[in-house]
């Protein structure tokens, strides 16, 4: 890394606040993949992180195991998977990681917030080295809603615009890679056809909260010492003067196909 951070480690320097501040994600996404491969499938969560995803899947049945690159977000998936005897973490990269005997194949390959952070010359083929013909892979994110106009966020809007011009309040997924849209499917790689799907939903923070999660994204966390105080302390101010409380809007937008052969 030649000295600087890398921005898709970044997470891992504090994972339990990771883990504390991040929101989950929309029951009706879980219910889509327990449709496709059922309440006792066998799962490769990629790119886990502390195992947000992963608690989903195993409460409803599914076993697996996640792949994590950051020891540190590792350790934390570890122990709250620890409930589960059908799951273990693997620390390290999914482009290299070796399954032992059952992990796969896999009924379902899952990605939440992390596909983009993957080797686009690696990903997709070892998704469907991994995957059973008619298994799923299914990627995800919690996309920030564009079109809230509240407020409160107009107001967050120009502190980013005076303070942080041209930085996102959080990320908008909007240019995330999906496969065979703008991530090209290699040749010969057999996925049936795709499923693009939003799921619109809410989760009201506290002051205290919000500023907590934006303090795990790395566009943040990247900032120097100094401007991302005076940013958060704006945002803080904010918050406190449009009733001490901040909704963040989210879409869960999610991409899926089936394997074919």
């Amino acid at each position: 890394m030649s000295g600087e951070r890398e921005q898709r480690l970044v997470f891992g320097e504090d994972a339990e606040r990771y883990d504390r501040a991040r929101p989950s994600y929309p029951v009706e996404l879980v219910d889509q993949l327990v449709a496709w491969v059922g309440a006792e499938a066998r799962v490769v969560d990629v790119g886990c992180g502390t195992g947000k995803a992963a608690r989903l899947l195993a409460a409803r049945g599914m076993v697996g195991v996640g792949v994590e690159p950051h020891p540190a977000m590792a350790a934390v998936a570890r122990r709250h998977l620890g409930q589960w005897p059908g799951w273990r973490v693997d620390a390290g990269g999914f482009e290299d990681w070796e399954p032992r005997p059952g992990d796969t194949p896999a009924d379902l390959v899952t990605c939440a917030q992390a596909w983009h952070w993957l080797d686009p010359a690696v990903r997709l083929h070892r998704a469907h080295a991994v995957l059973r013909p008619g298994g799923w892979l299914a990627l995800w994110w919690n996309a920030n809603e564009l079109d809230d106009d509240s407020p409160g966020r107009l107001a967050i809007n120009d502190i980013y615009a005076r303070l942080e011009p041209g930085m996102d309040v959080l990320p908008s997924c909007g240019n995330l890679p999906r496969p065979g849209r703008d991530d090209p499917m290699p040749d010969g790689l057999g996925f049936g056809p795709p499923l693009d799907r939003v799921i619109p939903w809410s989760h009201e923070y506290t002051r205290d909260e919000w500023i907590d999660l934006l303090q795990t994204h790395s566009n943040h966390r990247l900032l120097p010492p100094e401007r991302l105080t005076r940013l958060l302390d704006a945002v803080a101010e904010a918050i406190d003067a449009h009733g001490g409380t901040y909704l963040g809007r989210y879409r869960c937008v999610l991409w899926a196909a089936p394997r074919d052969h």
